[in-house]
């Protein structure tokens, strides 16, 4: 298993959450709303960049429209390479979490 970032976990399973409307701007509030991590535009676009190229995610570009000044949007989507990381995410993180609140109560005592 090829081991991603937590933003590029975080980007993935936004992209699945936003669906049709998952673009630069959008993934970037939500990530930002979901984690409370103040972050810049650039820092969700170059990462998105990179799954793209890996290809964890697909894109493809709207039609330009006269309310964004002619300029169109770069929508993503799952790619089944995606799809097959965050399935291995979860079975990780699955197995790291199993049994944390026994753990935890009995460390933290």
């Amino acid at each position: 298993m090829e081991m991603l970032t937590k933003l590029e976990e975080l980007i993935l399973l936004s992209v699945l959450k936003l669906g049709e409307n998952a673009y630069g701007t959008t993934l970037y509030k939500y990530i930002k709303e979901v984690t409370g991590k103040k972050l810049s535009l650039g820092g969700v676009y170059f990462p998105l960049d990179r799954l793209t190229q890996r290809g964890y995610l697909g894109s493809y570009t709207a039609k330009a429209t006269q309310e964004r000044r002619g300029l169109s949007k770069r929508y993503y989507r799952l790619t089944q390479k995606g799809v097959t990381a965050l399935n291995e995410i979860h079975r990780v993180n699955s197995i790291l979490w199993a049994d944390y609140t026994d753990l935890a109560r009995r460390f933290f005592k």
